[in-house]
């Protein structure tokens, strides 16, 4: 079952933008939004900006704005609401891993690959048939052996 997307009132820039008048603007914030929103290893910035998606959303939604781009911005904003939960775990996880992988130390090393893989249990959780997360956890696994066994 698809994620709704979320209310206004859900996020913290709820009404934001309700005076502003040029669709245009609100396009590009919620374009880079929805970028930064799926591509951030940062937690905070992705669910920051994805909640600036969700304000950009419900605001051109009162826009004039042609049938077109109302449908657009509404499968964007479906998609998003469907990838973001999983896709901001996975990125997490890998912002860890590539500190990780600078590491030369591989007790410390292991440390943050631990950290990743919480992460990732943690989604499985939510999610426990989600093929990304096990392909995830299941690659991350390799490579903590890799590290262990020094191959």
């Amino acid at each position: 079952m698809p994620n709704p997307i979320p209310s206004r009132e859900s996020s913290r820039y709820a009404g934001q933008y309700s005076g502003a008048f040029d669709a245009q603007r609100i396009i590009d914030i919620f374009s880079d939004s929805y970028r930064i929103a799926l591509s951030s290893k940062n937690p905070e910035t992705a669910k920051d900006r994805f909640y600036l998606s969700v304000e950009a959303y419900h605001q051109l939604m009162t826009m004039r704005v042609t049938e077109e781009i109302r449908k657009a911005i509404k499968t964007q904003m479906d998609e998003l609401a469907e990838k973001f939960p999983v896709q901001s775990i996975l990125n997490e996880a890998e912002g860890i891993c590539e500190k990780a992988r600078k590491l030369k130390t591989i007790g410390k090393k292991l440390d943050l690959f631990d950290k990743a893989k919480a992460r990732i249990k943690d989604g499985l959780l939510e999610s426990p048939s989600n093929s990304l997360l096990i392909d995830a956890n299941a690659k991350l696994q390799e490579e903590i052996e890799f590290t262990k066994n020094g191959i």
